[in-house]
């Protein structure tokens, strides 16, 4: 959800060491996408190349643990050919029901199912699609995260996406108990402009909507507190993100661009836990600037990743930026202020 969500959680304060052992048990999900040669056809009906494709992981809350598990379903299937990427989501659903019919309308005032995409993993210049059960969407483009000042940009549309929804059941019809309903996609990478290869990983998100519902004169409305106001949706999610939004890129998960249908060893790439330290730096400059106006140039030496202590090289440091790498590997890993993570050869 939430392209308007600015929540933000407190972070601590900055030691000497930047100690994240604790952390690497919340590295992101990951999922392998097999190719197919087949084109798909968009329906809401499951081909049967979809078969060749395994199920995610259950979707949990978006704080992940200890909150409260979904007490609805959620779960995601995922292809590529040469031309398409293609989702297939099924979300159990006793009540299915949507209001909203024109194209970039705030789908997520509805129950909806969310795609977010971030080719290169760089956190910026990525993509959200959502959809609800009228096969309505909402896609924008963001060149930064709106912790960044974005700006969203609504216009963005991806030319030749292909949707449709399947309903087990019936849409907004109180009288009838449904099953699920299922969306499936072909989101074209030219619209994307990138295109994998094989063994390549994007860093990809789902979310869910889910507002609590009750009928009222024969039609469902969203329930609401004692004050008359909407009770707050649930947001359930594939890779947990620890905080109610969704707009931190650096949380999703990784897909895997994989050349059969073969199940393959789920690894996570090598600079994933790293990330997540840097991240950690990241997070305490932005906390430090929010209350004083400025970064802080009492920094860590040194960085803590899976055990190994890793120098911490300042590239940059002002009142108003920072630009931060570590070698990791063959590579240097840069953490820049507005929160632009990349790779460069050694």
């Amino acid at each position: 959800m939430t392209f308007l969500s600015n929540i933000f959680m407190p972070f601590a304060l900055l030691f000497s060491t930047l100690l994240v052992g604790q952390h690497q048990s919340n590295l992101p999900l990951v999922y392998n996408c097999p190719f197919t040669e087949t084109e798909i056809q968009i329906d809401g009906n499951m081909d049967l190349a979809w078969y060749n494709s395994e199920w995610s992981s259950t979707f949990i809350d978006i704080e992940g643990d200890p909150q409260p598990a979904p007490y609805l379903e959620t779960k995601f299937k995922m292809l590529w050919s040469e031309k398409y990427l293609y989702v297939w989501a099924w979300m159990e659903e006793p009540h299915v029901w949507a209001t909203l019919l024109n194209h970039d309308d705030i789908v997520y005032r509805d129950n909806d199912f969310e795609v977010f995409i971030d080719p290169d993993g760089d956190t910026h210049n990525y993509m959200e699609i959502e959809v609800n059960a009228h096969n309505t969407i909402l896609d924008l483009f963001l060149p930064k995260p709106y912790r960044e000042g974005g700006p969203l940009q609504i216009q963005w549309t991806p030319e030749g996406l292909s949707s449709a929804i399947g309903i087990q059941g019936s849409l907004n019809d109180p009288n009838h108990q449904d099953t699920s309903w299922c969306v499936e996609m072909a989101i074209p990478f030219s619209a994307l402009n990138a295109m994998p290869s094989q063994g390549d990983h994007w860093r990809i998100n789902f979310s869910r909507v889910q507002y609590e519902s009750e009928i009222k004169d024969n039609r469902y409305s969203k329930q609401k507190d004692s004050t008359n106001r909407f009770l707050p949706e649930h947001n359930w999610v594939w890779s947990p993100q620890g905080i109610i939004n969704m707009h931190y890129p650096e949380k999703w998960g990784y897909v895997f661009f994989t050349d059969d249908s073969v199940k393959r060893e789920t690894k996570h790439p090598e600079d994933a836990s790293v990330r997540l330290a840097l991240y950690e730096l990241y997070y305490q400059q932005k906390e430090h600037f929010k209350k004083n106006g400025s970064y802080t140039r009492n920094i860590p030496e040194t960085i803590t990743v899976q055990g190994e202590s890793v120098k911490l090289i300042v590239d940059e440091i002002q009142k108003s930026s920072f630009l931060f790498k570590v070698v990791w590997k063959s590579h240097y890993v840069h953490l820049r202020h507005d929160g632009k993570i990349w790779l460069s050869q050694l």
